[in-house]
């Protein structure tokens, strides 16, 4: 499968700090986060990468995320996501169905789950196929407009597990009860860390993790791992997602740890990691810093969430 490159132009670091907010439920970087993206005339990215974190981060948002051209609405649907209670079943779902697709069956647990995995390994083979079914199954309102919205989603993300993750949702949404998203109050930290954008899918972030880990002589690879499900991941709250607990166990035992043994070597690694960061953040810092406050009078960002 070819995988599109980023171009050498993209701020990764700005895209991924955008995320890193809206996981750990940060108002006010999200919103400086969406004013710098637009600034950089990324907005039709910022458009698109709505479907990917909607299914990833809280699926039954679903039911109320669009993907209009339009700032306005797409920086709401940005700032109502940043206040969910994180549901991360479709990405557990997504990226176990993503492994068994590329030929891994370890994944399988010899239970009732696996069957959900296969299933979603074989969307992923057959996408067609997948959604044409996948409509069948929807009877009520808010299944049929779900899994509308997540087809929509799977045609806008570019990653084939980002595509899976909306295959999940669509999937979950026609198998079981929707459950409610929960909304939180708004907060912001004036402190939040902003060395955690800088991570694995970032070129700086990957140099840094991969010279904390041959500081202390553990593998880099798997570092960038730990990285990832015990710093990157981390959210403002998240509600009972038994299909992302699945993906980190089957994680942590391919990696040879288990959960807490991943977390012991991750808290050695941390503040290496953070020292070695420190003239990024600093960079990071002064280019949220330049952001003007709502560049367009007539489509102010909306910043409540009701």
């Amino acid at each position: 499968m070819v995988m599109r490159k980023a171009s050498p132009e993209t701020d990764q670091i700005s895209r991924s700090i955008l995320q890193k907010a809206i996981r750990r439920g940060d108002l006010e970087l999200t919103k400086k986060a969406i004013e710098f993206i637009i600034q950089d005339n990324d907005f039709d990215w910022m458009r698109k990468r709505l479907a990917v974190m909607t299914f990833e981060e809280c699926w039954t948002y679903g039911l109320d995320v669009s993907y209009e051209k339009d700032e306005k609405i797409i920086s709401s649907h940005y700032l109502k996501l940043v206040n969910t209670v994180k549901n991360k079943n479709a990405a557990g779902l997504g990226s176990l169905a993503y492994v068994l697709s590329e030929g891994d069956d370890s994944v399988f647990q010899k239970n009732s789950g696996d069957r959900a995995i296969r299933i979603i390994a074989e969307a992923i083979k057959r996408p067609k196929d997948f959604w044409e079914w996948v409509h069948k199954q929807a009877i009520n309102e808010k299944q049929k407009i779900l899994v509308e919205n997540a087809d929509k989603g799977f045609r806008k993300a570019g990653w084939p597990w980002d595509r899976a993750f909306a295959q999940a949702a669509a999937y979950l949404t026609v198998t079981d009860e929707i459950p409610k998203t929960i909304f939180v109050e708004p907060k912001s930290d004036p402190n939040f860390p902003l060395w955690v954008g800088i991570d694995k899918h970032t070129k700086e972030g990957k140099e840094a993790i991969r010279e904390a880990a041959k500081k202390i002589g553990f593998n880099a690879n798997k570092a960038l791992w730990l990285a990832f499900y015990f710093e990157s991941a981390t959210c403002n709250q998240i509600s009972n997602s038994p299909w992302w607990d699945r993906e980190i166990f089957w994680r942590m035992s391919k990696l040879e740890l288990d959960v807490e043994k991943g977390k012991d070597i991750w808290n050695k690694l941390k503040p290496i990691v953070i020292s070695l960061l420190v003239d990024e953040v600093k960079k990071l810092q002064e280019k949220l810093s330049s952001v003007k406050k709502h560049t367009n009078e007539n489509k102010p960002i909306q910043t409540t969430i009701f």
